[in-house]
């Protein structure tokens, strides 16, 4: 056989693939096979990866991961101690990119960021930031070889930095100084969606302003910038993108609540008065759910023109909503979790799961981050009913970003073996795809 029938060989082979839904043939590993007497190089099949790109794992912050299918209920049980990881001052937040896990690390000192191999635990860089994130939850986010993260500079100015996933160099910075006091830093986390990253940002206190920005992620370049007005206009939440629009906590005039902004015409699309903007916001489809406000609500509203759909009393707390198949599961000020159905709100079923962030979701498991002495780090839970499935091992921690699970991995921060820590089946390695 020849190179030409060789080459027809792998061409008939991934069209064959193609149609049959067989994953496609990719070279990747070498191996070696011996043709007409002569030794010829190719590669065996690999399988794609599933990245956790960012804080509530998606631009819509829903935090369920559909393509996960080794974990599951009949088998979590079994998670056993992958690796542990030390990041410096506890982590405020991680992500999966490429087979690397970024943390985010405070510290009144030395804030960090550390890219740690997702396979092994071993840290491959890590540097200094300036700024461990400001904002309730912080978030960063991983893509197209940048991590973006909150940093800081001189004078206690904050600002959002995009670094190199290879090595951690800086690669371009966003700030506005006003050289008053308080000085400028990030009000709302940042998100990041098709290219650009999306924050909250103000200045200057009492005669300061305060303005929605959407940067190119590729340059830092600023695409726009929307205005909410002077001190106590933008709220702390993440903002969520999707139907064409940002979605963020804002007030000012005796207003607080939720404001949806055009992402073609940068103008102000509609409002929603919820008494507060202390507030989760996620989005499904063309649906908002909230979680707070003055009452301590759960909410959803129709997401291209803010009307209420309907809204459940009850102690809602400040987490996105988890959105998986018609269910959202929110978590309330009390760490009970409750499972609603998504069309009208009626509850599924809740229990207190000493939650302490938002939760997340994948192949039927809900994943917990938890809270006091008394309880694990993290703890998994069925979907179906609440009933514990698995816990890690004690105690809980004082930071309480949500885990990540991606290709047959849990991953959680701050547990009692490190800083960042990686659990799975026995038969799996951390990072591997399952199959």
């Amino acid at each position: 056989m020849n190179k030409i029938s060789i080459g027809c060989l792998l061409v008939a082979f991934s069209a064959t693939a193609l149609r049959s839904g067989l994953p496609r043939f990719r070279p990747t590993r070498a191996m070696w096979v011996a043709v007409g007497g002569a030794a010829l190089v190719i590669s065996a099949p690999s399988f794609a990866q599933t990245n956790w790109l960012q804080t509530f794992f998606g631009a819509t912050h829903g935090s369920y991961n559909s393509t996960e299918t080794t974990l599951s209920p009949s088998n979590i049980s079994a998670l056993t101690l992958l690796w542990g990881q030390n990041v410096a001052g506890g982590v405020t937040s991680f992500v999966l990119y490429a087979g690397t896990i970024y943390a985010q690390g405070q510290g009144s000192s030395t804030p960090n960021l550390a890219a740690i191999d997702a396979a092994t635990g071993a840290t491959r860089w890590i540097i200094t930031t300036g700024n461990d994130g400001n904002g309730s939850p912080n978030t960063i986010a991983a893509g197209a070889g940048r991590v973006f993260a909150g940093c800081g500079f001189a004078g206690g100015v904050g600002g959002i930095c995009a670094y190199s996933e290879k090595n951690g160099k800086l690669l371009w910075s966003y700030s506005n100084t006003c050289s008053c006091l308080p000085e400028s830093e990030v009000f709302a986390p940042l998100v990041l969606a098709s290219g650009t990253v999306y924050f909250g940002y103000g200045y200057g206190g009492a005669g300061g302003g305060e303005y929605l920005v959407a940067l190119e992620a590729a340059t830092g370049a600023v695409l726009w910038t929307y205005s909410t007005g002077g001190p106590n206009t933008l709220g702390p939440a993440a903002p969520v993108i999707g139907n064409g629009m940002v979605y963020f906590t804002c007030g000012g005039n005796d207003f607080s609540g939720v404001c949806a902004v055009s992402l073609s015409s940068h103008l102000l699309v509609w409002s929603a008065n919820f008494g507060s903007t202390t507030m989760g916001l996620t989005l499904a489809g063309d649906v908002l759910y909230v979680n707070g406000g003055s009452v301590g609500e759960f909410a959803a509203l129709n997401a291209t023109n803010g009307t209420p759909l309907w809204t459940v009393e009850g102690n809602s707390s400040a987490f996105p909503v988890s959105f998986a198949k018609s269910v959202v599961y929110a978590t309330g000020s009390d760490g009970y979790v409750h499972a609603l159905h998504a069309h009208n709100g009626k509850e599924i079923w809740s229990a207190y799961l000493a939650s302490e962030s938002s939760v997340s979701l994948a192949n039927g498991v809900l994943y917990d981050d938890q809270q006091g002495s008394n309880n694990p780090a993290t703890a998994a839970y069925a979907v179906t009913d609440g009933a514990l499935l698995w816990s890690s091992p004690l105690p809980a921690s004082t930071l309480h970003p949500p885990p990540l699970i991606a290709n047959g991995t849990l991953y959680i921060a701050n547990g009692a073996c490190g800083q960042v820590c990686a659990y799975g089946l026995p038969s799996e390695s951390p990072g591997s795809s399952g199959r």
